[in-house]
């Protein structure tokens, strides 16, 4: 179980890291591009919406080759646009392309390391597993954040990304001795169900939040008092915290044998409240409300993909393709939408708003909770 987990957050990690990466290296970019950096960090979105373009047939595609082939071909563009961007993006357009098939790829991968997961850890484990698995984009985050010291300001934004290109060329190699045994499986239907359909839309609401918690945690705790140096650790250490919420809640819903969306309802209604004491020019209520909205506004992702393909059973992958394009509308639009409400009307209303936004996510995920509990007693 260990190694399998250890391959799934490898894989996960490797294929989302040009989306963090290029906004880590923002700056270096910027200048040798000789572009705005509000234009380089697009990229981010541009990598994220770009993946709710593919992770539908991304998913029924894992579901019909198996997980291990396809999450090998996916790092391996990865890999290749990585490359590229370090030998060929002279332009920001250029680059801008680039990462928007690296984001493509990272949708595709994203629901086969699902099934990979559903596949080969046993059922009484799989909370844990999805716990475990979703560690792979902090991970991603870590990598970046280090990438910039270590390599780029020695050696350049260029040279960082052809020696970052060496992490998913390795988890290649890696999934290449992977040989699962895999049952095509293809849906009765493409059109998605409606608890999907609400699943997506709940998700796409959920990750908005989280996302711009992200990109503005440090500048709106600036804000409101608190020194840069401080609010990077507590960026730090919530995320860290939040690690530790995903797996425990993982471990418990194996205890629990609750597999469903109840767990992600509560968390995320928890979470508007982490967001709402954001909302604040006092600096205790600020850093309460971050810890709270990281913990548990963003403590559900793990939850949720378990919920979904506990529901799927039949083509776990096609369904979290479904539901992961919820997930890449919200991580990249979520952001973009914030920075023009801090922009226009401070962090206060922004942040209200995130809050709203969230609690309205719980709603819809209770709506889709209830549709496929009358599902399954039918």
């Amino acid at each position: 179980m260990a190694a399998r987990l250890a391959l799934a957050v490898a894989t996960g990690a490797a294929s989302v890291l040009p989306g963090f990466l290029v906004g880590a290296l923002a700056l270096q970019i910027r200048s040798d591009l000789d572009v705005r950096v509000e234009a380089v960090a697009a990229g981010v979105s541009v990598f994220f919406l770009a993946g709710a373009l593919g992770a539908g047939w991304g998913g029924r595609l894992a579901d019909h080759i198996g997980a291990a082939r396809t999450m090998r071909r996916c790092v391996l563009i990865t890999a290749a646009s990585l490359l590229a961007g370090a030998l060929l993006a002279e332009s920001l357009v250029v680059l801008l392309l680039l990462l928007a098939v690296a984001g493509v790829a990272n949708a595709v991968c994203q629901p086969a390391i699902n099934l990979f997961v559903s596949e080969e850890i046993a059922a009484d484990r799989q909370g844990l597993g999805f716990g475990i698995k979703q560690s792979g984009i902090p991970a991603a985050i870590l990598v970046s954040g280090l990438a910039l010291p270590v390599l780029a300001i020695p050696l350049g934004w260029r040279v960082t990304f052809a020696l970052c290109a060496l992490g998913p060329l390795t988890v290649w190699a890696a999934l290449r001795g992977e040989a699962p045994v895999h049952v095509s499986r293809r849906p009765a239907s493409r059109r998605p169900s409606r608890v999907l359909v609400l699943t997506a839309v709940g998700a796409a609401l959920a990750t908005a939040g989280p996302s711009a918690l992200g990109a503005y945690l440090v500048a709106s705790a600036v804000d409101v008092g608190i020194g840069e140096g401080t609010a990077g650790l507590l960026a730090a250490g919530s995320s860290g915290l939040s690690l530790m919420v995903r797996v425990m809640l993982g471990a418990r819903a194996d205890r629990r044998r609750d597999y469903g969306l109840s767990t992600v309802v509560v968390l995320l209604a928890a979470g508007s409240v982490g967001f709402a004491l954001m909302a604040t020019d006092a600096a205790p209520s600020f850093v309460a409300g971050s810890v709270l909205a990281f913990t548990l506004g963003w403590g559900w992702p793990g939850l949720f993909n378990l919920a979904v393909v506990d529901s799927n059973r039949e083509t776990p992958g096609s369904a979290t393709g479904v539901s992961q394009t919820g997930i890449y509308v919200g991580a990249g639009a979520g952001p973009a939408a914030f920075g023009v409400l801090y922009a226009q009307a401070g962090h206060e209303v922004a942040w209200l708003v995130v809050a709203a936004m969230t609690l309205l996510a719980a709603a819809v995920m209770w709506l889709a909770a209830r549709a496929d509990t009358r599902i399954r007693a039918i």
